[in-house]
Parts: structure tokens; sequence; C-alpha cells
């Protein structure tokens, strides 16, 4: 549908019905309005940069069922970077959002009738709630509209810009003009693939031939760049030049210093890593100094065609896997963080440099940027954010063994030894602390039940009984008090159990000196059963105390003919009951000592195992800094000392 001629070049301007009432001129890039009563001049776009984007305006698609053209498109840029976005125009008359930025790729739909946040609050990591789904910033910043062609709702030169995630792939986008008014944008990550374009008719990547065998514009040296359509920086190994890759050509930015040493993961080795195949782009070493001491680590960026860019990081030798995750999926409270169910404790929180990169990266990387780096653990997995003033991005980590690095690189050389203990290291002893306390349990109702069995059915056989009477008129603990019992036969090697009692004892004491002479041998097993009962009336209560019988065990006797020889000692002016009864039977238990040692051993180990885990945990928490600013450090879980 023609409505007029363009107001700078008087070429034709056309517009599609229901797309936008701005039309970038095809002949002079000028942004003409479609006003009420005529077009207006908005001035001029500059020429498209190559992006080497695989869309271009005119394209059809479907989303979702519904089928859309790329109506327009826009390119931004915040001057680290330009990125495209494309206007959708569907069947139904719907406007939506197609942008590309670093390979990834947001499908948005405008959110009408609702309030976005004043942009002045927008900052990395805050929230804020449109309707019901709640967001987290993760890049703020300032854009220039830089270039433009095709169709388009509306038009802004400069603008601020909000990006943010929501739990389950959620994105949104904040557009603030320049007299304040936002507006919101809300939709999710998609990919080419789902977005039903004809493959035919999609873009060559000229980027790709370009830089496939680049050479270094410093040193000539052959650079063959494994991820060409992503990469932004390139560092030459050869010569340490860091090289600007955003307009298709290599150009050189600054010489870089050496690497203090090679790499553990050679540039552009392949190795399989969670059952997928990964190349080494780049290798940086980063640092943070606490309390004038510099901490260094380092990080391997690995991509893969279709599952794009992921980190492999070497901290004292401990590896951990780094998988970009959304800031709107990660729940943050005091010290902590939650992530896919899961609670993960705020273990550090320091200002990371970057000292050193060799290699490709998808992100416009300098020496000596600095973030915030904070880390939330829950072994073996973390979660990672690193924060600048515009941008928060944050990663999960899963821990691996140096041998599964060795071996998915196919690494020959030895690899660096581990030293102290990781944040998302596991307690080993830990791991076993569990187990081995449930067998103890195990074992300990094992052990309580034979015990039990065995005072059930174990031997209970009575060798003697008989009651004895103090004779009238003698004096305790004389030959003449002295009574004997008939002779009886242990026919095995026994403990035996000596049991005494005096039932008509009454505020008196009555002891017994029991010797159990060996007929055959004349060898004596002696034992002294004491029992004491007293009782009366105090102020109208009746009270008691003591006992009348009592029970004493031996050791082991040696079979025989056995005669009980009782010696008597008593009260004499309180002595009124003289009879008292003896039983010599079979000791069928096993003392209280011996049980308690078993339950000792028994959970000996656990108890072992239960301090090293603590003493395991002491040492890893003793380690966790937190920095306010850089310099700054806290120790909150390390044990203070006084000092001397």
């Amino acid at each position: 549908m023609r409505v007029g001629d363009c107001p700078n070049c008087r070429a034709p301007v056309e517009f599609r019905p229901g797309a936008g009432k701005v039309k970038v001129c095809d002949y002079c890039h000028t942004v003409v309005l479609r006003g009420e009563f005529k077009l207006e001049n908005l001035g001029r776009v500059a020429d498209l940069v190559d992006t080497q984007s695989p869309l271009k305006v005119g394209l059809s698609g479907h989303h979702s069922g519904n089928a859309f053209t790329i109506v327009g498109r826009i390119q931004k840029s915040n001057g680290a970077g330009t990125w495209d976005e494309w206007c959708l125009g569907f069947d139904d008359g719907r406007t939506a959002w197609l942008s590309e930025s670093e390979g990834e790729w947001n499908l948005m739909l405008p959110l009408d009738g609702v309030g976005v946040p004043p942009a002045d609050q927008l900052r990395p990591l805050a929230s804020f709630q449109l309707r019901d789904r709640l967001f987290v910033v993760e890049e703020v910043g300032h854009a220039d509209t830089v270039a433009a062609e095709g169709q388009l709702p509306d038009f802004n030169r400069q603008h601020v810009y909000c990006d943010a995630t929501g739990p389950k792939g959620a994105f949104c986008s904040l557009d603030y003009a320049d007299n304040g008014s936002g507006e919101a944008f809300v939709g999710a990550r998609t990919s080419i693939d789902q977005l039903g374009f004809d493959k035919a008719e999609l873009a060559p990547t000229p980027k790709r031939d370009a830089l496939k065998q680049a050479r270094c514009p410093n040193c000539n040296g052959t650079l063959e760049l494994k991820a060409p359509d992503a990469v932004k920086r390139v560092a030459c190994p050869y010569c340490g030049a860091l090289l600007d890759a955003g307009s298709g050509d290599l150009a050189f930015l600054q010489l870089l210093d050496k690497p203090p040493y090679e790499p553990v993961l050679p540039l552009g080795s392949e190795g399989t890593l969670l059952k997928t195949q990964w190349t080494v782009l780049a290798f940086l070493i980063r640092s943070t100094n606490v309390e004038g001491t510099r901490y260094p680590w380092e990080e391997y960026l690995l991509w893969n065609q279709q599952a794009g860019f992921r980190w492999l990081m070497n901290s004292n030798g401990h590896w951990t896997f780094l998988t970009p995750i959304a800031a709107g999926d990660v729940g943050l409270s005091f010290r902590k963080a939650t992530w896919n169910g899961k609670g993960f404790k705020a273990y550090q929180q320091v200002f990371a440099v970057t000292d050193y990169v060799a290699g490709e990266c998808y992100w416009q990387v300098t020496v000596g940027e600095q973030a915030k780096a904070s880390e939330y653990v829950e072994p073996p997995e973390s979660i990672n954010c690193d924060e600048t003033d515009t941008e928060a991005t944050f990663t999960h980590g899963l821990m691996l063994s140096a041998d599964e690095v060795k071996q998915a690189f196919r690494l020959k050389a030895t690899m660096p030894v581990a030293q102290g203990i990781a944040p998302a290291q596991v307690n080993p002893h830990k791991a076993k602390l569990g187990s081995q306390f449930a067998w103890a349990g195990i074992w300990s109702v094992v052990f309580l039940a034979l015990l039990i069995a065995f005072s059930v059915i174990g031997d209970t056989r009575e060798f003697m009984r008989t009651t004895f009477t103090v004779p009238p008129g003698v004096k305790p603990g004389t030959p003449e008090s002295q009574q004997f019992s008939q002779p009886f036969t242990i026919d095995k090697k026994v403990p035996l159990e000596v049991e005494f009692e005096a039932p008509g004892l009454d505020n008196a004491w009555l002891a017994v000196q029991l010797d159990l002479v060996n007929e055959d041998t004349g060898e004596v097993v002696s034992v002294s059963p004491e029992a004491s009962y007293y009782q009366g009336v105090d102020d109208g209560e009746r009270w008691s105390e003591g006992s009348r019988s009592n029970s004493k065990q031996t050791a082991e006797v040696d079979p025989g003919k056995y005669v009980l020889r009782a010696t008597p000692s008593f009260e004499q002016t309180s002595m009124a009951a003289r009879d008292y009864l003896v039983v010599v039977k079979a000791d069928s238990g096993t003392g209280l000592c011996c049980p308690f040692f078993i339950f000792l051993l028994l959970f000996a180990g656990p108890l072992v195992t239960a301090l090293r885990s603590s003493s395991f945990e002491t040492r890893r928490w003793n380690e966790a800094v937190f920095q306010t600013s850089p310099g700054v450090s806290t120790f909150p879980y390390a044990k203070q000392e006084d000092d001397e």
C-alpha cells in the first residue's frame, strides 16, 4: 500500500498494513513517520553493519502455529558491541520482536497496560514484577539505534534498555525513551530451527569463510578459528596480540604479556565431557587479591556447535564444569541461593580480575577487567555469579576429577596435583558417615537381639538351693556360726550366679561369706553378698530403704564336686530373723562390661569418621572470604585466634 514519497529523496515509500507507522526509505535511509496528515522526516540512519546474521527482511516463518514475516530490522550498539533486533509482523495482526545477540535468540511480544519500574532503579540482580511474573535484571545499559531498514512500530535514537530473565526460560526486555516512558516486551529464548524458516532462504555466513584461516595482523601467524561466527575477541597464541573480530576482519587492539605458563588444555584441543564433544576456544587467567596475597585460577572456554559455550575452571588442581543459567531461575537471599529445587550456601565473594587471555572469546574481553564473583556451594555443585556495574551472569558448576578431564581430552602430561579443599569439593568422610552409622545401628540391633536370646535360652541350671538358719547364741563371723550345704556337682566349666535372700530381715543387716569349696582340688571360690533393710514412720509417713536380697557373679569355675560353706555376720542386738536362702546357678548373662565395650567398638568407626568430617568442613569454611570492595576482606566462618 503506497502512502507517499520520502520527505528527503522523494522516492516512493510503502507501508504494509498493520506493521507499523515508521518506514526506513530503501534509497536514502531516511526514517519516515506516517503522521496523521503527512509523512514526517525523522532523520537518516547509517548503513547497516554486516553482523553476519542469517536473517533478512522479507523472510517468512511460523511460531506456535502462527505465520509471520520479517518486516523490519534495527541495529543497536552499546559501545561494546552491535546487535540486531528483527520486527515480525504476524498474519493475525500482532507485532513481535526477535533479538539476536551472541548466538542467542529471544522472541518477545509487547506487554501493554503494565507499569514498568523507573529506569534509575534498575541494576544487575535487581528484581521487578510484571503482572504475575517476577524477573531478575541481567543487563542494564544505554543503546543507540545506529541503523535500520524496513517497517517499524516506532523509532527511538537513544534509549536505556534492561534485559531480565524469569523462571522457566522467560525473558523480558524493557526499553525507555528519552522522556522516561518505558515499554515492556516479554517472551522466551528460542532458536532458528523453532521459528520455521526455510533453511534454503537463510543467508550464508561469510564471516565464517573470512575468518576460518585468518592471519594475525601483528605477527602474520595463521589463526585457525574454531567459532568464527561467534568470536568477538581473538588473542594470538604466537605474539600475544589481542585482536578485535567484531567487523569480520581482525584488527589489532593491544599487545598482551606473554603467558606465565602453558595451559593444561591446549587451545583447539577436543574432548568429550558429559556426553558432549567440546573444543577449547580460549584460555584465561583470572585472580583475586586477598589481604595482599594474589590467588589465581584458570578458565577454559569450551564450545560446541549445537550446545554453545561452557567453561572449565581449574583452581589449585580442582576442576569445575560451568554451564550458563538464567538469573531468573536463581533465588538469592542472605548468604543462600536456590536453583532447581536445591539450596546452596554462600561460600565467597571476591573481586576477580582478568590477568591474561589467549584464543577466541565471544565477548569483548579486555585484560584488567574486573567483576564481583560470588560462589554458593552444595557439594559437588555450585552456583556462581559474575557481576559488573551493567551485567550479571550466572553459571551452574559441577566438580570433576582430574582423571575425568585427562581422559576426556586424552592428555599425556601429568595433571596438576590438587591442593587444599575446593569450595564445592565433596566431603569424603561425610559420604561414608551415613552408611557407617547405619551399619553400626544394624549390628547393634543384632547384638542386642543376641543378648536377649541368650538370656532367654541360656544356661539356667540350678546347682544348689539351701535355706540356712543362724544358730542361736553364736557370735557373728565365728566358726560356730558356720553351716555347710549338701555336696553338689558342677558338670562343666561355667560362670556362676549366687543369689542370697533373707526374707524376714527387718531393721537389720546380714552379710554372709559364701565359700564354694571344690572337694576334689580344694580350690575355693568366695563371694560376700550383703542385705540390709530398714523401715519406719516419720511424721505419719512410712518409709523404707535397702533390700532383703542380693546376688554376686563369679568367673568361670571348673567342673567338680562342691560344698558351700556359709559364715554369717550380723548385728546381734537387732538380729531377729535368722533364716536366709542361698541359690547357686549357672550365670546366663554376659555381664554389663562386655556389651558396653562391644557397643563402643561398633560405634568407634563412625565417631572417628564424624570427627574427621567435622575437621574437613572446618578447614573448608575457614578459607571462605567475603569482600565488600577490592582489598576489604572478612572471614565469617574462620576461627578467630587471639593475638599474642
